[in-house]
């Protein structure tokens, strides 16, 4: 099969058909490994009536939950006041309450970390989501109104893992073939192709040469990757005449990174503990101010050792050496076999820098002697994507499309001498916030890549990112092309300006919201503790019927997409 019959089969499945064909198929898919604690890994499958989608508007976001014996449940809600629109977005655990950010909910869990909303598409008379993709790293994927009635439906057509450590065993994610048709259909053997094929394989298969009708077989998806930094490839799975497609991307760490501590202080006892990211599951993450460094056992067996960093909030250590201590400005803890304790010493910096999109340090290397209360040296050693080579090659340049509906894109490549590959990836939108994860790949030949057939009335963004033999990522080149849409939310929120109590009753008089959402405000509603309502067209509203006594007062928009925000209550007294 050639690239360009590749590409075109991946990503028209992927991103969908038109409006007319979402609105008649609005079919549902949900795939993932379950985030709940006390399943978490299990894969969960469910499609067509399966699936109730409660909500899907521009304004709420979507709220899609399974039915019957099955749990699960997919919730994404648009950022305060904003539509919800496609786009990579990072969520932090530690600024989980961010209004100027979406929250994620899947299985009841809330999903921190960085997913990507591949596809959506809306009606501009009422903010209706027709079509909808998004897809979260080693969790899975959520679409609908993409997949034709009858067909035969993958699970998911597009698999992002988790960033992996080069050496780790493969991470794994299982791919659901459903045959919703009323006839069998012929199934050939799933195949991984593309660049980075070595890194991704297929195994466990339970599908044979023929699929019956309403049948259901499995097959895994694998990633242990090969070279460091992103790494693309796709699943080909011959299905009776034709050919579907599964895009994979993934991404290995940089460098080197591990954890040694030694000494005969009351934490090493003599010994020394070394911890590789090639043997055992290393993290970092943010608590308490401080950022984590941990090595687990793979098994899940508990912490073999941790060191935890203490300075000025959400800054780099400077290089060079440094005294710590408890209660001073940089402090350092480490802990053996969950048994550590508070220490003063010196530490010496070679590298540390911090990623600009987590916050998280991105690259550290530093050796420090710490000393418990006997006053015994504790040496230790922290090493995270530590490397010789940091700088990231020099991005492409003067990428380019013909016409507004492209089949190719092209760009001048990188200047740089150590660039060695190149990453291309089609987003929908405006490509801000774009990296080498997001969006789906492309084909890249040489210096340019197939771009598939795509449906009208959008905007499309090709990012383009060059690669060093280290895997230093460039900064992003794109091109944009295609027709911006339009998008309406419910309106902003009103302001109270006024209120004036009577026997029974009680006044209102508002400000209208900043914005309309994009579509006429049709009317307001008036509510006393959200239990009598009145509605009018303009400002001021006038409820009657209300007991004496105190009571709070609150107004809301309305427009074609929904109700606005109520405005900020008011507290009256009634006579």
């Amino acid at each position: 099969m050639s690239a360009v019959t590749l590409l075109t089969a991946g990503l028209i499945s992927t991103i969908g058909t038109s409006a007319a064909d979402a609105a008649a198929t609005p079919g549902a898919v949900l795939q993932i490994a379950s985030p709940w604690y006390q399943t978490r890994g299990d894969a969960e499958f469910a499609d067509g009536d399966d699936i109730e989608l409660v909500t899907a508007d521009t304004t709420r976001g979507v709220d899609a939950r399974t039915t019957g014996s099955k749990r699960g449940s997919f919730r994404l809600t648009p950022p305060q006041g904003k539509p919800l629109t496609t786009g990579a977005y990072w969520l932090d655990p530690d600024r989980q309450h961010s209004d100027a950010l979406p929250a994620l909910e899947i299985d009841g869990t809330d999903i921190y970390g960085d997913f990507t909303v591949l596809d959506l598409e809306s009606d501009p008379t009422n903010g209706r989501i027709t079509r909808f993709d998004a897809v979260v790293p080693g969790i899975g994927e959520f679409r609908f109104g993409s997949d034709p009635a009858g067909s035969v439906i993958l699970g998911a057509r597009n698999v992002v893992f988790e960033k992996r450590f080069i050496g780790l065993p493969k991470k794994s994610q299982v791919e659901t073939v459903h045959n919703t048709a009323t006839a069998p259909v012929s199934l050939g053997t799933p195949v991984v192709t593309g660049v980075d094929a070595k890194s991704f394989s297929v195994s466990n298969s339970t599908c044979g040469a023929t699929l019956a009708a309403d049948a259901t077989c499995t097959f895994s998806i694998n990633f242990r990757p090969r070279v460091a930094g992103p790494a693309t490839a796709s699943v080909s799975l011959p299905v009776g005449a034709a050919t579907q497609t599964v895009a994979l991307t993934g991404s290995a760490f940089l460098g080197k990174t591990m954890i040694t501590s030694s000494g005969k202080d009351m934490v090493n006892k003599g010994k020394t503990t070394k911890a590789t990211s090639g043997s055992t599951q290393m993290s970092i993450s943010y608590a308490a101010l401080d950022w984590w460094f941990q090595a687990d056992d793979l098994d899940g067996g508990g912490n073999i050792v941790s060191v935890r960093l203490g300075g000025p909030y959400g800054k780099a250590f400077p290089l060079g050496t440094t005294k710590t201590s408890p209660s001073g400005k940089y402090s350092i803890v480490t802990t053996v076999d969950s048994y550590g304790c508070d220490t003063t010493g010196t530490m010496t910096v070679k590298q540390f820098a911090l990623d600009p999109v987590t916050g998280l340090p991105a690259t550290v290397d530093m050796a420090f002697t710490q000393y418990c209360a006997d006053k015994i040296a504790q040496h230790g050693t922290l090493q995270w994507q530590a490397r010789s080579d940091v700088t990231a090659p020099a991005a492409p340049t003067g990428v380019r499309v013909a016409s507004a509906t492209p089949t190719k894109v092209k760009w001048t490549s990188s200047v740089s001498k150590d660039a060695a590959s190149v990453v291309a990836r089609l987003v929908q939108g405006d490509g801000a916030g774009a990296t080498a994860q997001s969006g789906v790949p492309l084909v890249v030949s040489g210096a340019s890549a197939a771009v598939p057939k795509l449906p009208t009335g959008q905007r499309w963004t090709i990012v383009v990112f060059a690669v060093d033999g280290t895997g230093n990522v460039s900064k992003a080149a794109s091109t944009s092309f295609g027709t911006t849409p339009v998008t309406v939310t419910a309106p902003g929120r009103p302001t109270i300006t006024g209120s004036t109590p009577g026997p029974g009753s009680v006044t209102v008089s508002f400000d209208a919201p900043a914005g309309d959402g994009g579509l006429p405000i049709t009317s307001y509603i008036l509510s006393a503790s959200g239990q009598r309502t009145v509605t009018g067209t303009s400002s001021p509203l006038t409820l009657t019927g209300l007991p004496a006594g105190s009571t709070q007062v609150t107004v809301m928009a309305v427009n074609a997409a929904g109700k606005s925000l109520p405005a900020y209550a008011r507290l009256v007294t009634v006579g």
